[in-house]
């Protein structure tokens, strides 16, 4: 009976213990991807799907701006002392001077779309009246055309990558000052309009739909079919990735999706593989869903090529 009882617990042992490897091209362990609140939605996506896919994986997604997200990872990597973190940070376009110790992976090219709350009947504006509008000599919407309306300009915080190739790809210089915490009052009376500053995408898109007269800025994808707000032409020019896929580059407001690690990650380390999973034919279509140009299509690798 002893060897019986003895021979029973070997095999429960044996049964219960999981020393398996994971599936071949996924690792074990946790990783955390910061950065680019633009790009969460495509991340949360291959995250849940990385994770049924790899057991034992823990992929947690936690954006905060794209140039927060470098700074922490940056962070994290001068704590972990040598090494490279359990770390991913996203940046719509490429990270700020000064993080030489971090290393780019080229992920996607991402357009963005100016949006108007519905109340503003206009559909198109020219690159000089989008300008003129963020340099606050454009105080009111009947000066291009538009109803009787104050304009209030929703803009992103200082970390936004979307703010920062906005003010890059269209603008060409910054915005003017913030002057308004709820994004209806100024709080500095001398200020030519309203401007406030908010620290996500979803944020603004919520807020320019429901003020009349505001004008924001987002991601492509995440402001399609919302209600309350429509899109804007710039100079008669759609923001689509399906035009820039069949060879118009026209539209200027785009920018390369960055993945960041800090230095390169071992080839067996999660953000390694996770990051390999991205550049797969089933990353590759999660990227497509979510209306981007992933940068492994011919199309994409020639933009993202250029920089």
């Amino acid at each position: 009976m002893l060897l019986t009882v003895c021979v029973v617990t070997l095999a429960l042992i044996v049964v219960l213990r999981d020393d398996s490897p994971p599936p071949i091209g996924c690792e074990r362990g946790t990783l955390e991807v910061t950065g680019s609140t633009a790009f969460e939605p495509v991340m949360r996506e291959l995250a849940e799907k990385y994770e049924e896919d790899c057991a034992g994986a823990t992929v947690s997604v936690d954006p905060h701006g794209s140039t927060a997200g470098v700074r922490e990872l940056a962070a994290a990597g001068a704590r972990s002392g040598s090494g490279s973190p359990a770390v991913v940070a996203l940046s719509d376009g490429p990270k700020p001077s000064g993080f030489p110790e971090l290393r780019e992976n080229r992920v996607a090219v991402s357009v963005f779309a100016l949006v108007v709350n519905d109340d503003i009947g206009i559909k198109n504006l020219s690159l000089d009246d989008v300008r003129r509008l963020y340099r606050g000599e454009i105080g009111n919407w009947k000066q291009l055309g538009g109803p009787d309306r104050p304009v209030l300009l929703v803009s992103r915080d200082a970390d936004s990558g979307t703010r920062q190739v906005f003010q890059r790809r269209v603008l060409a210089r910054g915005e003017i000052a913030n002057s308004s915490l709820d994004c209806v009052h100024k709080d500095d009376a001398t200020a030519p309009v309203v401007r406030c500053e908010l620290d996500s995408t979803e944020q603004v898109l919520s807020t320019v739909a429901r003020l009349p007269g505001a004008i924001g800025y987002s991601e492509l994808n995440n402001a399609t079919g919302r209600r309350g707000l429509h899109q804007l032409t710039l100079d008669g020019h759609t923001p689509s990735v399906e035009a820039l896929e069949h060879g118009s580059s026209a539209y200027p407001y785009r920018e390369i999706e960055y993945a960041y690690t800090f230095g390169r990650p071992p080839a067996d380390s999660l953000a390694s593989s996770f990051l390999s999973y991205v550049s797969r034919g089933g990353g590759q279509d999660v990227i497509r869903t979510h209306g981007h140009l992933p940068c492994g299509t011919p199309v994409g690798l020639r933009i993202c090529g250029e920089g």
